[in-house]
């Protein structure tokens, strides 16, 4: 096995669904309280998932969350 460094750049909010299924748009944030208020946000507007939880990412940072709101970069 080789010994590879993944270095982690961006955290992306998971949503969960019915049956544990999760899914997972294209955002990208800088910092995990950010991940985690934009999903905690989103969460509190939809139906149908279950929950949500923030997971490290290597994309390149793609939006932020501030006062609020989701911000595209």
């Amino acid at each position: 096995m080789d010994d590879m460094t993944i270095i982690i750049i961006s955290y992306k909010p998971v949503f969960i669904f019915a049956k544990g299924e999760t899914q997972r748009n294209s955002q990208a944030f800088a910092t995990y309280q950010e991940a985690w208020d934009s999903a905690e946000a989103r969460f509190q507007r939809w139906s149908m998932p279950t929950g949500y939880y923030v997971e490290e990412s290597t994309d390149p940072v793609n939006f932020q969350y501030k006062d609020g709101v989701d911000k595209i970069l």
